[in-house]
Parts: structure tokens; sequence; C-alpha cells
């Protein structure tokens, strides 16, 4: 998630890009290509000539590019073609790499005809999308062609989406349109009319304001839109009031030693609240329109900022105050607080453990804000819009929860006299600014017909296309009434109508800073305050109670009524803020603390079992102030439906839903049904193994270990199936194997492998680029209904005859069902003992690799030589025949790749593939090397491999991983709340 995207391309442009390239002959499709770096064999060169070219941020380029390794060829590499015959050249054209981040474009190219000294042209390159054609000076016929590609901007894998070779040059229509990265610092005013009329109108005050509260600042440059608090700080600006009538800026507030980030001016028009970083922090202030009255309302090691006046006169505000950090990064996380208007009385009002956003007020007088989450599902989207009432009560979604593109629904604020909501529409990666929309929930609240878009100089994709987008140079915008709005465009204020045919520009940046977060000084309707729905007296326990009219009410025509039996409680737990070494290098994509094999982000608890009634109702308790969420189970204990979001209820809370999935809009969310008025709340049954973080080794792993390991062992593994609970250097074996994906996509580094698709469970892939499967919604897609393993655990794994082998209980059954539904968590927690490593788990013998390499040399190398010679030109070495030379000029072999698969075994280390296939067979080995290269394991290379495990094991003997009993956190983790 740290990369930086920009401004999505439509994919009708592109494909009418790629149609125009009929007209001329492409050669590089008929050459033999090869290279000095590939990442991986699915960024190969002849990748480089397939004819695709991905689209811009759209995280898919896998199997359709040429990536290079960015570790050992960033700055440079060398592609080369080759025809069997002569052919005539004389232009070279450069798609950049642009799939993830635009910077993975390479900066020059040399072009080399034939294996001569002196390229025949050297050429710029430019960042950007699209065609960036090389010319030679005249036609020439050649058989090899190679281009020396030197520096790149910085990204951290370049290459090439695509390389074509013509024997002519194309036309400016065949090439097509080269898209450069949104740069807001250089950006042009979109072409909608400048209108005097608009513009003598704010400045007269017929629009019903002459004076416009402003922030002056430098633009927050920051990595993802969750870090705006935390990243980018430059100081200078201020806090002013802009005069329209006379041009004149009153400076209320001088930040020149610190910085300004929003504002929100009072109901009555008189009293200001700003976020203000002067120091470490952001702090809220209020202030009076005037200047006078400036008073800090925070303070502490906490961010506390973005604060809003609530219709009660109290101002909400977002803190990060609670330890907490994202799953995939290691910064800060701000969630709602509210507080009285002196600053006493702050307390928490969400139970997020992602980042909550920019909070305004309603017309009806909720909170509105944007919401991050990723309950099993990929983290780029979604941030969509929330509401939630004053007191923390009545969480609901308000759009944009299954929306790919936006992104982001940032700064949202309600425009007069509608229930529309004007908003930033931006993307997940990079600086908070993009689009602005208008949104109306009323047409659907994942619908494509309720954005309406009124910056439309700035394209998006549309919803069900992952862009990771948009980007563009809109930010804080404001509703002046149902027909204008205001909004920071790059740092320029401008005022806009809805319908895009005029805008006037209000003030210019000065200073080389800009001006946002525009306010018209006035006083505006205030809006009804809504009353607290929760008992005067904080109940005793802290719990709530949730009414369910109807659990068939959205799931479909698939479910028949009758079918479900049961929900369960399911808590998403926390991550704990903390930076170390192992932080720094995640796993698993970007698993900062590994808690799946690419599943699901976040560890979970369960707090048990509610009865669902005939009718599809269910009156229960349920936790307070957690973020929490429910599986719609069958008979058999199998999640038919699942959420994959999470709600909280205040403490004393009682709330009701009508449905699973049902729409939004049907009826208002709190409503009680009546029918379920006077029933006793059922307690949620706990499950038989306890209500904690669900570990996998210590839950799962015994029902193996009683029914299958017998069978399913290092030594009895039938089609590879190993079932024992020996420790690996992430997991334990048996999670390897029935949950670890078998398709690998990418490695991003050693210890850092993307793979999907295990074909013993059915799990949902939350890393980037999956974004297709938060679509997937539809009942029994994913879990255990679509799992081979559960099928095999109902039917007590049934033999050839139909037969049972094993007899489980139906509590054993359910341990292994729950955790399939969980979307298969291995660690039950998100506290790590070991911070310092990879993925802040992972154990490696520090001098394996070179123990082996070493003993590889001098005994392995007569039988893995082939295979040496044919792993070097995926590992950036030189070609087969290069080899040939090389070996027949020097006997002395070198050590060859010893297969140790992709994971590694570190309690009983020695039933690892790479020391039981040289062992004799005598000796407890299996000989597959085909002869005992080791006679007994009293070989002292054989106990020198061995002897690398010994540090692991002593330390995980002192320092027990967080799967293993008697795990402790390391002191810098904090406790879960």
């Amino acid at each position: 998630m740290h990369h930086r995207f920009c401004l999505a391309v439509s994919t009708g442009l592109l494909l009418a890009c790629a149609s125009a390239w009929a007209a001329t002959e492409n050669l590089a499709p008929k050459a033999k290509i090869t290279a000095d770096s590939q990442h991986s064999a699915q960024y190969r060169p002849a990748l480089a000539a397939d004819g695709v070219v991905p689209d811009p941020g759209a995280q898919d380029d896998a199997g359709k590019a040429w990536v290079v390794n960015g570790k050992t060829h960033r700055d440079g590499a060398r592609i080369t073609f080759e025809w069997p015959q002569p052919v005539t050249v004389q232009t070279v054209v450069y798609f950049g790499r642009t799939g993830w981040v635009w910077e993975e474009n390479f900066k020059s190219c040399e072009v080399y005809v034939d294996g001569a000294a002196a390229p025949a042209v050297k050429a710029a390159l430019k960042i950007g999308h699209g065609a960036q054609p090389i010319h030679l000076p005249a036609p020439v016929k050649l058989r090899k062609l190679e281009l020396k590609f030197v520096g790149s901007y910085g990204g951290p894998n370049p290459g090439a989406s695509e390389i074509r070779i013509h024997p002519t040059k194309p036309t400016d229509k065949e090439l097509g349109k080269f898209i450069p990265p949104f740069d807001g610092d250089n950006a042009v005013l979109p072409e909608i009319e400048e209108s005097p009329l608009l513009r003598q109108r704010a400045k007269d005050g017929s629009m019903g304001f002459d004076k416009l509260l402003l922030v002056q600042r430098h633009h927050i440059k920051c990595s993802h839109v969750y870090t705006y608090h935390c990243e980018g700080q430059r100081n200078g600006g201020g806090l002013f009031v802009l005069d329209l009538r006379t041009g004149r800026l009153r400076k209320l507030v001088d930040s020149a030693d610190g910085q300004i980030s929003s504002c929100d001016l009072s109901y009555d028009g008189n009293e200001i609240l700003f976020s203000w970083r002067k120091e470490t922090c952001y702090q809220v202030y209020r202030i009076n329109v005037d200047g006078s009255g400036l008073v800090q309302l925070t303070d502490g090691e906490a961010h506390n900022y973005d604060a809003c006046w609530l219709p009660d006169g109290d101002v909400c505000f977002l803190s990060t105050r609670e330890p907490l950090a994202a799953y995939c990064f290691f910064t800060p996380v701000g969630i709602l607080f509210r507080m009285r208007p002196d600053g006493s009385q702050q307390r928490c009002i969400s139970a997020n453990y992602l980042n909550d956003f920019t909070p305004a007020i309603t017309n009806d007088g909720r909170i509105i804000y944007g919401r991050w989450e990723y309950v099993d599902r990929p983290a780029i989207p979604i941030q969509s819009l929330w509401t939630i009432n004053p007191d923390g009560t009545n969480l609901a979604g308000f759009y944009g929860n299954r929306v790919l593109d936006p992104a982001s629904f940032i700064e949202p604020q309600a425009i007069p006299g509608t229930d529309k909501i004007l908003c930033t529409l931006t993307g997940h990666n990079g600086s908070c600014r993009g689009a602005i929309g208008v949104i109306d929930p009323v047409l659907g609240d994942n619908a494509q017909a309720s954005i309406r878009n009124v910056t439309p100089d700035v394209r998006l994709r549309g919803i069900e296309h992952s862009s990771n987008g948009p980007r563009g140079p809109y930010q804080t915008p404001y509703p002046i009434d149902d027909r204008y709005f205001l909004v920071s465009y790059d740092g320029r204020i401008l005022l806009r109508d809805y319908g895009c045919t005029e805008q006037a520009v209000i003030i210019e940046p000065q200073d080389g800073m800009g001006f946002y977060n525009p306010r018209p000084v006035r006083p505006r309707l205030r809006p009804p305050v809504r009353a607290s729905v929760l008992p005067p007296k904080a109940p005793e326990t802290d719990t709530a109670v949730l009414y369910l009219q109807d659990v068939y009410r959205g799931l479909g025509p698939t479910v028949k009524r009758g079918e479900i039996k049961r929900l369960a409680v399911v808590q998403e737990i926390e991550r704990g803020l903390i930076d170390s070494k192992g932080i720094r290098r995640p796993a698993f994509d970007f698993q900062r603390v590994v808690v799946s094999c690419g599943a699901t982000y976040v560890p979970k608890k369960v707090y048990g079992f509610v009865d669902v009634a005939e009718d599809g109702s269910a009156v229960f308790e349920v936790p307070a102030r957690r973020p929490i969420y429910f599986l719609a189970l069958d008979e058999q204990g199998r999640a038919v439906q699942r959420m994959r979001s999470f709600t909280h209820l205040m403490p004393g809370e009682t709330q009701g839903c009508i449905g699973c999935h049902e729409k939004r809009t049907d009826v208002s969310h709190s409503r009680v049904p009546a029918d379920s008025i006077g029933r006793t709340p059922a307690k949620i049954q706990p499950p038989e193994w306890g209500v904690k973080g669900f570990n996998y080794l210590e839950i799962v792993q015994p029902v193996l270990d009683k029914h299958c390991t017998r069978c399913h062992s290092a030594d009895k593994a039938p089609k590879g199936v190993d079932l024992s609970g020996d420790l690996t250097d992430y997991f334990c074996v048996s999670y390897e194997t029935l949950a670890r994906g078998h398709r690998v996509l990418r490695v991003v580094y050693p210890g850092n492998e993307v793979s999907v698709d295990n074909p013993y469970t059915k799990w949902i892939s939350t890393y980037n680029g999956q974004e297709w499967n938060i679509l997937k919604i539809e009942p029994r897609t994913w879990g255990s209904p679509a799992s081979k393993l559960a099928e095999i655990i109902l039917a007590d794994h049934p033999d050839a005859e139909g037969k049972p082998k094993v007899k489980l209980s139906a509590d054993e059954k359910q341990r292994v069902l729950t955790w399939i539904d969980l979307n298969v968590p291995y660690y039950g927690t998100a506290q790590t003992a070991w911070p310092e490593m990879p993925g802040c788990r992972r154990q490696y013998p520090e001098k394996l690799d070179a123990t082996l390499a070493e003993v590889a040399t001098r005994r392995c190398a007569t039988c893995h030589a082939g295979a040496q010679a044919a792993a070097a030109p995926a590992k950036g070495k030189p070609n087969p025949k290069a080899k040939s030379k090389a070996k027949a000029e020097s006997k002395a072999p070198t050590a060859p790749p010893i297969p140790c698969g992709r994971w590694l075994r570190i309690t009983n280390p020695h039933l690892n593939p790479f020391l039981r296939a040289p062992l004799a067979k005598s000796a407890g080995g299996t000989e597959k090397c085909g002869q005992a290269v080791f006679a007994n394991t009293d070989d002292p290379d054989y106990k020198a491999i061995l002897a690398t495990f010994d540090p692991v094991l002593k330390g995980l003997g002192e320092r027990p991983r967080m799967d293993m009993p008697g795990a402790t956190p390391a002191s810098c983790v904090p406790k879960e709340r």
C-alpha cells in the first residue's frame, strides 16, 4: 500500500488506441527476446511483445509486462530482440510500466544494432502512460536489436508494459495519446466557462455572504489517504478571513511555525474550530471569527484533528489516542471522538480499528464521515461514507461499501435543502485530492447512478473497476446551496455550479501556498439535535441488544426459508501501533504483522452463536464498543452468507435491522421490529473452545492430531497432504497444506509471497490486485460451503466405498468449519513476540542458505548442474549457451539450486525435504535424490545443515511465537482493547 497512483484512463480510450496499431506491422512478437533481468517468470522479457498494454494503476500486469528486479536493475537493464532472418527497423515504441505506479518507467534508452559498440540513437523517456517512439536516423536492416535502458523514475521495479518495433514510422494517430501522471503543482484550469457575472455576484454579497473563512497552507503530500495527519507537514500560512468585496485577507492565526489542516465555522457564524500542528501532533483549537478568544481544546501526545460543530454545540473530532495501526502500514489511526466546546468530557464514539475520516453533519443531525475497513477484502478500497448519531449509536452505511472506484470518499458536506452529500472522490494511495462528487444514496447505496461527477475534467472509471483513484486537483469542497459550491483546485478557490456550466476564481495561491477549506462567514441552518437513545445511567454490563426481523431479507432466492439456524457473532481484533524492523518488512504482500497466508488481514474472536427462529428473527445481546460482524449458519454450521463489513453498538443501545444484505433504504436502520418487542434478548452461546482470539494451532490442530495425522504426516502424506502441527517459518505444516495458495502470483522478496487458490479451502484473498472479489457476495461463494475440506469433514472422510474413516464430534466439525468461514486465520492476535522478524513472525535460520549452498557446491553439483543452468536466465544470469561455455572453461562447480520449497519446517527440521531427499532410506530418508548422498545422520554435512536450526529452536524455547503456548507479547506492543 505504499505505492502512489495517478489519474486513471478509461478502458475505452486504451482499446481505441490499441486498435489503431493494426495498420503498422509490429516485428517484436516474431523475435527471440532475452533480457539481463526479470522480476519473475510472470514478468519475463517475452511479455514485452504480447500485444497487451495494461491500464494504469489497474494492478493486474502480471503476465502482461516485462519487469526487472528492482533490487539489482532499478537504474538500468538491457533487453534484446533477435530475428532468424534480417528485418528492417526504423522505430522502436516504448510503453512504460504503469500498471502499479507511474514511477516504474525508465528514463532513457540507447538503441544498439547488430552488436555495435556505439548506439544508433539515444532517447529520453518521459514518465507516463502510452507510446513513446524512438526513431532511428534511417531504416536499418538488422537481425539483432538491443535496447539499453538507463535510469528510472524511482519506482520499485521498472519495466515495459509493451515494446513495439516497426519497419516504418507510425503516425501520430497510430501512436495514440500519451498520458502524463497528474501533477497538481502544474494543474491547468478545466475548460469550464469563467463567469464574470458569477464573480461579481460573489463580490457584491448577492449570494448571501461577503466573507470567506480560509486555511492557507502548503499542499499536504502524503503517501496514503489515511496519513494526511502525520505526513507532509510544511510550516507556513495560517487561518484567514477573505473580504470578497475588497479582496483583502485578514489573518486570524499566523502559522509560520506550524500547519493548519482544516477548519469549521459554528452555525451562528461566530466561532471557528481548526486543527493546528505546531509541534509533533495536531490539536483542536477554537477562536472567534474576529480573531479573539483563541483556546486550545485538546492536548497530549496524540493527533487530534478534523473537528466539526455538532448541532447541540459540542464538538466531534478525530483522535489517534487509541494506540491503533492499520494492518498494512505503520502510522497512527484516527477515529471519532466528541467533547464539550470547552474541551471537557472527551470520549470515543467509534469502535473502528482503521481510520475514520473528515466528519461533518447531515441536515438531519447525524455525523457523516469516511470509514476505512477491510473485513475479508483487500485494503485499497473501501473508504466509504457512513453515518452515526452524535452519541455513537445507529451506525449505518451511507454509500459506497461495495464501490471499487472511487476508492475513497472523504470530506463529505450536506447540500442544504437536500438529502445529498458533496464530497471528495480520491484514491487510497497518495494525496487527499481527486474529483468532487454529489452522492444521492436514494438511487442505491452502491449504485453508479448515485454518483454525479461535478468535476468532469477528472474521469471516474466506474464503480466496478478498481483503479485506486481517481487522481485530480480538487479537495475540501463546501456547498453554498443546492446550486453552487466552493472547492479548492490545487490551492485556488473556485466557485462553481453543480451543472459545471460556469465558475469563478475567488482567490489564487499566494506566497507559494494554496487556500483550502472555504467556509462562507454567515449564520446557517442548525440541524436538529438528535436526542440520545442511550439509558441515562451507564449499564452495568458492556452490552447492547440487536433485533433482527428476518435474516432471509436480502439473502436472495438461492437461500430457502428454514436453512439458517444460527448466527455467529465475530469480532475483528485491532493491531496496536508499533514500529520495528519487522513492521517495515511485511509478508504476504502487506501484512505488517502476519495473521494469515493472504486471506484475512485481521485476527478474529468468536463470541459465540445465537439461534434464529423459524420466521428468521432473532433477539440477542452483543458486546458493545467492539467491531463485530455476523455469519449466517446452516444446520451443519456452515456460513451460507457473511458480512464483509463491521458494525458496533454502544453500551445499552438497542438497534434493529430487517435482514441480511438488505437494502439500507428499505426501512430506518435503527427501527426495532414490532413483532420482536417484548422478547427477552438471548445470551450468546460461547463456543466450546472459549471466547478468545482464534488461534489455529490451539483450536484446529488438536482436531487434526486426533483424527488425521496418523494417516497424514511427514512419513505418510498421501497426495502430499501433511496435517502435522510442526511449526514452519510463519505457520504450521497443516496450515501450509490446507490454506496456503498453490498459485504464486508474485514473490515480492524472499519470505514475502503472494499466492492464491488452495484446493481444500475457498478463502477470500486480501492482496492488492484482488479487489474484484469485493463484488462477489452471492451466498455460498466463499468459505466452508465452497470448500473441499468442509465436505470431507462433514462426511467424516469417506473411503472409496463411502464408509467414514473417522468420526468427528459436532463441536470438532464446528471448529474446522468456523476456521474456514473466518477466512482461515492462523494467529489469534496481532500482538507479536518477535517484532524484529519479517512480518513480526518469521523464524528462519540465519545460516541455512549459506550452509546449503556450500554443501551443495561440493556434493550436489553433479546431479543438479543441469537444473542450475536451466534456472539461470530466470535469475538474470547469462543464457544457457553462455553458461555452457563458461562451464567448459572451468570444471569447478558452483552451488546448484536446492529445492527447499515455499515454506520451511522449523520443529522437527530433519523432516524437511532437502534433508530427507539426499538421506539414505536406511537412515530415515527418502533417497529422492536418486542416490544416498548422506549415508546416515552422522554425515558432517547433514549435521551442519541441521545445526543451523538450533539457534531458532533455542530462541523459540526462550521466547515462544504467538501461536505457541506460553507466548507473551514484546514489551513494545500495546495491550488489546
